[in-house]
């Protein structure tokens, strides 16, 4: 088992502890598991929740100006005591008038509706709302529906109700107005486990989902496969419009929850699905959360909750709240926006042009079929020691070019040529690799002259030194350091090593390839000192750098001609 937890028989007390030492709003009541505000809001109706815990942020999450006053936090997955609830009937204030919050499940109903009863019979006025928003069991079930996501939704509009000086028979009424048109429905990517636990309720196939499930890591009402985050949305959006008689032209609010294990990436990527799901049925969505607010562990997966509202619950979910666990709403688009920029194109000052020196471009295109036939030898090193990304980037960026050879056939010069080269790389390749290869190709341009079109191997090894210098000073590697430049520092010293008036062009080559090998055979047996593979450490000797193995790969095509020539 791989928690952050101490002992599993104290994550309850542990979980208290660690919100009311981060909160100093909050506070719990000493020897019960109850987290109340630290500042009591006398003369407004006081609003107590609970359940199992295991679900959080809820419901301790929740307790805060504009929402819960107090909330009994029960073993995970298990009713609280009615002993533990009248403690927090008891710390809110026994002059107040409370309202009870509690989702359909019978331990629940049973310990929150005894400490209603006692309340009531000590003279205190004491109500109780109960949400059922599951739509997947309908009303056939035995026990009734599950209160599931649509739970904190009715916390947030009975809060903000209360806070504004409502009273309890009025809030009471407002919620039950809001419920019926109030569903939610949930699908598990796989289980969660309890702390303390051998295994988890349930075990899924590699591409098994669970539809309809609750929020105590039990199965659903049916097993099936999930599709795409589209399908998923679709599904549970058609079964909750169903179920609740929602209608074309209807306006609601949408709520997307994690349940625990599921990262933010892909709730935002369901969320846009869900509001589109929505629009598809007419429905008119005025605001919409995303994130993680009622969950069941750690388990993967969602739930949706769609809910009918007008002016006035709009603005009652929407007031202002310092509950630790609210998550703003946003107010959704007609339909996903977009806005456009215009970044200069230096492809558009190759149209037209005369055609650009063969030589230039045979080596161009050399350089680019090497990549991409070691594609996946500079991945598999890439996967040694960094994340595996680098042949992908560096041949998407081959591809690229060769996608626009007849547009790179052209160019008023060669400063215009590489600087359009730059701009393919900067554009296609990701990653660290994007940028440095576009400065290093920038810079190679910029040692020719405006007009100039003839390629002049002594313009050519100065350029090459000046872009291997302007790489060091933006990245800072040196050689040593297990990088791309070890390769590239000893092939620019190579380039510069001779006299002016003695350059030989093919001895110049033959060197530069030469020191190149060299310097990447070296990183094999060193520690990085920066890079990717800086971030493994030893682990990374042994794997010879696969920057710098790919700088072997592209100088030795481009080079390899002159240096036997």
């Amino acid at each position: 088992m791989r928690k952050l937890i101490n002992d599993p028989a104290d994550v309850v007390e542990d979980l208290i502890t660690g919100l009311t030492a981060r909160n100093r709003d909050l506070a719990r009541v000493t020897g019960w598991p109850v987290v109340v505000r630290t500042e009591r809001a006398d003369g407004k109706v006081a609003l107590i929740s609970g359940g199992g815990s295991g679900h959080e942020p809820a419901h301790a999450g929740f307790v805060g100006r504009g929402m819960l006053d107090a909330a009994v936090c029960g073993p995970v997955f298990t009713s609280p005591s009615a002993d533990a609830v009248q403690a927090a009937l008891q710390a809110v204030g026994e002059d107040r008038d409370v309202l009870l919050i509690v989702k359909n499940y019978t331990g629940d109903l049973l310990n929150f509706g005894l400490a209603e009863e006692t309340a009531q019979a000590s003279g205190r006025t004491a109500a109780t709302v109960v949400v059922a928003d599951d739509v997947a069991l309908g009303d056939s079930a035995g026990a009734g529906r599950r209160g599931i996501g649509g739970t904190v939704l009715v916390h947030k509009i009975a809060g903000a109700a209360a806070e504004a000086g409502r009273g309890i028979t009025d809030i009471r009424r407002l919620l039950e107005e809001f419920l019926p048109g109030m569903g939610t429905m949930g699908v598990a990517l796989g289980p969660g486990l309890v702390p303390g636990a051998d295994a988890p309720n349930f075990d899924l196939a590699e591409d098994e989902v669970e539809w309809g499930l609750g929020i105590h890591g039990e199965s659903g009402k049916e097993r099936g496969t999930a599709g795409s985050a589209r399908h998923v949305a679709a599904r549970l959006v058609d079964a909750v419009v169903a179920d609740r008689g929602l209608r074309d032209g209807d306006a609601v609010v949408a709520l997307v929850n994690g349940l625990g294990a599921t990262p933010p990436l892909e709730l935002e990527i369901l969320a846009g699905e869900v509001l589109a799901a929505a629009r598809g049925h007419g429905l008119d969505v005025r605001l919409c959360w995303s994130g993680t607010l009622l969950t069941s562990l750690d388990m993967p997966g969602a739930s949706v909750t769609l809910a009918r509202v007008d002016d006035e619950l709009l603005e009652l979910l929407g007031a202002d709240t310092d509950a630790p666990g609210w998550v703003r709403p946003t107010v959704p688009a007609g339909s996903p926006r977009e806005t456009t920029v215009d970044l200069p194109d230096p492809l558009a000052e190759l149209a037209g042009a005369d055609r650009i020196d063969p030589a230039v471009l045979d080596a161009l295109f050399r350089a680019v079929d090497a990549v991409e036939e070691a594609e996946q030898r500079l991945t598999e090193l890439d996967r040694k020691v960094g994340d595996g990304d680098l042949g992908t980037n560096l041949a998407r960026g081959a591809r690229a070019l060769r996608t626009r050879q007849e547009q790179l056939g052209a160019a008023p010069d060669l400063r215009t040529w590489f600087r359009a080269v730059a701009h393919v790389l900067q554009h296609e390749v990701g990653g660290t690799s994007g940028p440095l290869y576009s400065l290093f190709v920038l810079a190679l341009g910029e040692a020719f002259e405006p007009g100039e079109r003839e390629i002049r191997p002594e313009a050519l090894t100065a350029g090459f030194q000046d872009a291997v210098a302007r790489l060091q000073e933006l990245g800072g590697a040196r050689v040593g350091d297990s990088t791309m430049m070890d390769a590239l520092i000893p092939a620019a010293e190579a380039l510069g090593g001779v006299p002016a008036n003695d350059r030989d062009p093919h001895r110049l080559a033959a060197e530069a390839l030469a020191r190149a090998a060299e310097g990447t055979e070296a990183t094999t047996g060193v520690v990085a000192g920066l890079g990717r593979s800086s971030y493994v450490g030893e682990r990374a000797v042994g794997t010879p750098d696969p920057g710098a193995v790919a700088v072997t790969v592209w100088l030795e095509a481009v080079l390899r001609p002159w240096a036997d020539g």
